[in-house]
């Protein structure tokens, strides 16, 4: 297919509202591995509170996620009407188990990981538990805790869950963020924050944890995510001198990255991928053009303009759906035409020409 012919097959899409207008911005859509639910984040600043939703299409508006609520620990009286709450740092399961793990907090800065339908936390803990991650296989969740007074990686054994979460960092002058496990394996890719600076790092083999440097140090590397192959990452880097932020990839042993994009908008999530690790998918920093949404091939990087038409677009998801289609979700403020342009919503369409 030539360039014009695929130009005009993306430009002939547009994104179609899927939420309804939040007293906040709707933020870091997640499709689940089967494309047949859509979670996001709704983030109200003026109330301090973050709060967790789930859209299945067909079935209706959004329903908020709620963590059940104890006779008596933390997380008490949680399921009602709270400020300064967080409920969110959604990870979707391996598609055999079909559930999502998430962090909350009741606003007193006891978060908490919960599987969807337990009625209990993962690994209660006095201190900060939040940005899960969950094994392909479906036997572990390793998470960031401040248990240890920094940030480190801990392992929930989904097969022992009765025993305590292992510490997978042990790097006492860092803070361990941001991991994320490969598509298959146990291999995490994940941040090292140290002196002022963020780095990539991977641990192979959780069994066994062992931590190397996946980038070298100098500039920042932020929100790692594996391709759907494993064979690269995809980060931030926050290296140019003016503040630019670039969308880069490497190879998952290591060695000099590749800036694919310059001047991106960081996706809360971290990079988007198409499920064949062919593309990513990315929105532009670019405020003349209202951030508008791109496609890079990353054998030959030639970003491909997405005619979602929306605009003031930031986070993205794309997914292969149960109808054969790719679909990309996107959080934006609105449509091109729109007279009022307020809080972002997520917006979904049909991804084609790729």
């Amino acid at each position: 297919m030539t360039l014009i012919l695929l130009l005009s097959a993306l430009a002939f899409g547009q994104a179609r509202p899927v939420t309804p207008t939040y007293a906040g911005n709707c933020q870091a859509p997640a499709w689940s591995p089967d494309g047949a639910r859509l979670s996001f984040e709704v983030n109200d600043h003026d109330a301090r509170k973050v709060e967790l939703y789930m859209y299945k299409p067909g079935a209706g508006d959004p329903v908020p996620v709620r963590p059940p609520v104890s006779s008596g620990g933390r997380t008490s009286g949680f399921s009602g009407a709270q400020g300064r709450s967080v409920v969110g740092d959604l990870a979707w399961g391996p598609k055999m188990i079909g559930r999502y793990v998430y962090a909350a907090s009741a606003g007193a800065g006891d978060y908490e990981i919960f599987i969807e339908g337990s009625a209990n936390p993962m690994a209660p803990s006095p201190d900060t538990d939040g940005d899960p991650t969950w094994s392909a296989d479906s036997f572990f969740i390793a998470f960031t805790s401040g248990r240890t007074g920094q940030g480190d990686l801990y392992l929930i054994d989904l097969r022992a869950i009765d025993q305590p979460p292992r510490r997978l960092s042990a790097n006492n002058d860092a803070a361990e963020l941001d991991a994320r496990f490969s598509p298959a394996g146990h291999s995490l890719v994940y941040v090292s924050h140290r002196d002022g600076s963020d780095r990539l790092m991977v641990i192979e083999d959780v069994a066994a944890p062992s931590a190397k440097a996946l980038t070298s140090a100098g500039g920042s590397q932020t929100r790692p995510t594996w391709s759907p192959d494993g064979a690269l990452v995809a980060f931030y880097d926050h290296s140019a001198p003016d503040g630019r932020v670039d969308l880069a990839v490497v190879g998952r042993g290591g060695g000099a990255p590749r800036i694919l994009v310059k001047g991106v908008v960081p996706n809360t999530r971290g990079p988007t991928w198409t499920p064949d690790s062919q593309h990513l998918v990315l929105v532009k920093d670019e405020d003349d053009r209202l951030d508008p949404v791109y496609a890079v091939p990353v054998a030959a990087p030639s970003p491909r303009l997405i005619h979602t038409g929306t605009v003031g677009n930031t986070d993205t998801d794309v997914v292969l759906g149960t109808d054969g289609k790719l679909w990309l979700a996107v959080a934006a403020q609105g449509l091109t035409g729109d007279d009022k342009r307020d809080f972002r919503r997520v917006f979904v369409m049909p991804l084609t020409g790729l």
